[in-house]
């Protein structure tokens, strides 16, 4: 859709990942020439972004106010697949399982029930009859959706930024932003392609997603204009494993999991087998470490680490190899409070920012591009964002 008024403005996107590959389809989708800067091309490895899959899911158990914005991504992850011919969301239904009086299971059931989402509450019998890849104890329940599913995320960076690209835009790939200068209505940004010399342009609006690099790349002033404490880069790590029987791992049996609220603080989710042969499990046994460089990030895991990760995965998935065969190390930009920052600027309605993620915004980044696109275009948004906005700390 061409929007009057919009075509010849000029817009920037830093970072073409999740959510800048989307912003920058949006954007020119609604007839804005778009320029999307990425530091390493797109896609790549190095950002939150890789490792096969991602978690999709309606029901939160952290934030009240996010099913309806994650069943706004849903539509528009199907727009996207029919616009580029890719594949990109499997919805394999979902369990939730923990603790029945665990506040995370209370806040899934909870979820379901506000936003009317047809799920199914298992006791240990069944989860046990139905789903026996998992240990569980006689306190635990499942909470089982049909939405729930997996992203294929570089595929889909892939399919936002070609679609951009089939609307008009220009993508900058290898090309590092080095300064970013807002001025009154306008935007300067210094960048550098390869091994060129730097070069400076200016753009009416911009989309600032540079996601883990949002620590080290905004300079002070824009940091201090986002009003949210705490923004870090982290390092998240993947494991993948080998099971005794790959029969019991395929996506009609072995739906995508998160298992929360266990004894010793540990969570766990999974996925069931991509590639014929591993299954994909994540564990959180200790905080993700701070990162002071990003782009350097130590791709090994500590044998401390992977003691911790053999140990949750023995307790639960008592059927795979507890050994992983396959590691990845991705970054991700985290927030104080962990909720993200989006929306434009205080005070600067040609800038909008969308970083802090904290590990769970792929499954909505299209909503999110959406948002940013009307933002920019219109300075309005029907999305549920205020909750996500810059400068929220000095909220009431």
């Amino acid at each position: 859709m061409r929007l009057a008024g919009t075509a010849r403005r000029r817009a920037a996107v830093v970072g073409a990942g999740a959510m800048g590959s989307m912003a920058a389809w949006q954007l020119a989708e609604r007839g804005l020439e778009v320029h999307a800067f990425d530091r390493w091309g797109v896609p790549h490895h190095r950002g939150a972004s890789g490792g096969q899959s991602r978690r999709f899911a309606v029901i939160s158990m952290a934030d009240p106010d996010l099913p309806p914005l994650v069943l706004r991504a849903e539509r528009l992850w199907r727009r996207l697949e029919e616009a580029t011919g890719r594949r990109l969301l499997e919805q394999t239904g979902g369990l939730i399982l923990g603790p029945a009086g665990s506040t995370s299971v209370r806040q899934a059931v909870s979820s379901c029930e506000t936003w009317g989402l047809a799920h199914r509450i298992l006791d240990p019998h069944e989860v046990r009859r139905r789903f026996p890849q998992h240990a569980v104890d006689d306190g635990d329940i499942a909470v089982h959706d049909s939405a729930t599913g997996f992203l294929r995320p570089e595929p889909a960076i892939l399919a936002a930024i070609e679609q951009a690209a089939t609307l008009g835009a220009t993508v900058r790939h290898d090309t590092e932003v080095l300064a970013i200068d807002v001025r009154s209505g306008t935007v300067g940004l210094t960048y550098r392609t390869g091994a060129d010399r730097p070069r400076s342009e200016t753009f009416d609006a911009v989309v600032l997603a540079p996601g883990a690099w949002a620590a080290t790349l905004l300079p002070d002033g824009l940091r201090e204009a986002i009003g949210v404490a705490g923004l870090t880069a982290r390092r998240l790590a993947q494991t993948w494993f080998v099971p005794d029987d790959l029969s019991l791992y395929g996506a009609e049996r072995f739906p995508v999991f998160e298992r929360v609220a266990m004894p010793d603080g540990a969570s766990i989710y999974g996925f069931p087998t991509l590639d014929g042969a591993t299954v994909k499990i994540g564990v959180k046994s200790r905080p993700h470490p701070e990162l002071a460089d990003p782009a350097r990030p130590d791709p090994h895991l500590s044998a401390d680490h992977l003691a911790e990760i053999r140990d949750v995965v023995g307790r639960c998935l008592p059927r795979l190899n507890p050994r992983p065969v396959q590691t990845s190390v991705h970054v991700e930009s985290y927030t104080g409070d962990g909720r993200p920052v989006v929306g434009l600027l205080p005070g600067a309605a040609h800038v909008a920012v969308a970083v802090g993620f904290s590990g769970g915004g792929f499954k909505y980044a299209p909503a999110i591009g959406e948002a940013l696109g009307d933002l920019l275009a219109d300075g309005v948004t029907e999305a549920r964002i205020r909750q996500f906005a810059p400068g929220r700390s000095a909220m009431v």
